[in-house]
């Protein structure tokens, strides 16, 4: 009979569903999962660790932190091996010093960069052509333990915020599932992060446009904000435009005019912002109120400036 390796992991959101459904078949893991749901799962469309898990019998406990009733339920599991994926919470130390194979974190950052709460929008802003994904051993600090396994990856040029954060749990969980056996085996040699490193744990959760910024720095927050996520935002006189995409443009004869002027109308519905050194085409937005009838031709007009 093939010994169970028992497995504990912490996890959330959509990386939470694809290990789960991934690993339930294996006849040769004892899992007990620890998931957090919040509402903004739902927003955001995430499948449930939780509810997969259930349906497979498998043992769950739902938790948005590490209660006495988590840490009983680990230590009479017995883990030999721990895995967080995407948890959003710090597991205590006596818990990652438990089983005999360690404890490891899948992180979306390429560390010792890129490490925090939540580093995947600096990508973007950054202007990084690539992203990367570690799985690297659990220790006292934040992201800061050794280093098994890391992957990089193209920035695709145009992707948005919410879909680089989608792909990250894609890649993890793919890259997480292809060496759990190698994990299980102990056969991943840690190696240690050297370096000062970067971290990133938050942006502004909303963003009002400076159009006297670069037509680069605002294109790349409109990226990291824009659906389904609380969009970037301007103000033309009583509404509020918000804005889900923006396309340098060139304009003959443009010079300098300060931004936030609106340079042209397009029959499209587009319209064109000078800002700092250029100017950008609004191509998706949704304007609140929205207009009725003529209200657009009194809001937006060329020469009229948005704040």
């Amino acid at each position: 009979m093939v010994q169970r390796k028992r497995l504990v992991l912490f996890t959330s959101q959509e990386i939470g569903f694809k290990l789960v459904e991934s690993w339930a078949s294996r006849t040769d893991i004892d899992l007990l999962v620890i998931a957090e749901r919040t509402r903004r799962d739902d927003i955001y469309g995430y499948r449930s660790a939780l509810q997969v898990a259930a349906d497979y019998g498998i043992k769950c406990i739902k938790s948005s932190k590490i209660s006495d009733q988590v840490k009983t339920a680990v230590i009479t599991h017995n883990p030999e091996l721990i895995i967080s994926a995407y948890f959003p919470h710090i597991i205590p130390i006596d818990l990652i010093e438990l089983p005999i194979l360690g404890s490891v974190n899948i992180h979306p950052g390429l560390l010792p960069f890129y490490r925090g709460k939540f580093p995947t929008p600096w990508y973007i802003l950054n202007g990084s052509p690539t992203f990367g994904i570690a799985i690297h051993r659990l220790d006292s600090g934040v992201d800061t333990g050794d280093v098994l396994l890391q992957a990089e990856y193209p920035l695709p040029c145009d992707i948005t915020g919410h879909a680089l954060y989608r792909l990250t749990m894609d890649l993890g969980a793919q890259l997480l599932i292809e060496n759990l056996d190698n994990l299980l085996a102990g056969t991943l040699e840690g190696k240690r992060q050297t370096g000062i490193g970067s971290y990133f744990n938050s942006i502004e959760p909303r963003w009002q446009i400076d159009w006297n910024l670069s037509l680069t720095a605002i294109e790349r927050r409109v990226r990291v904000h824009s659906k389904p996520f609380l969009p970037a935002y301007t103000f033309a006189f009583n509404r509020i435009i918000f804005v889900n995409r923006v396309l340098p443009t060139i304009i003959d004869g443009y010079g300098a005019q300060g931004g936030g002027k609106i340079i042209a109308l397009n029959d499209d519905d587009s319209f064109i912002v000078s800002c700092s050194d250029g100017c950008l085409k609004v191509v998706d937005y949704e304007v609140y109120p929205p207009f009725n009838g003529a209200e657009k031709t009194y809001h937006l007009r060329v020469g009229d400036k948005l704040g």
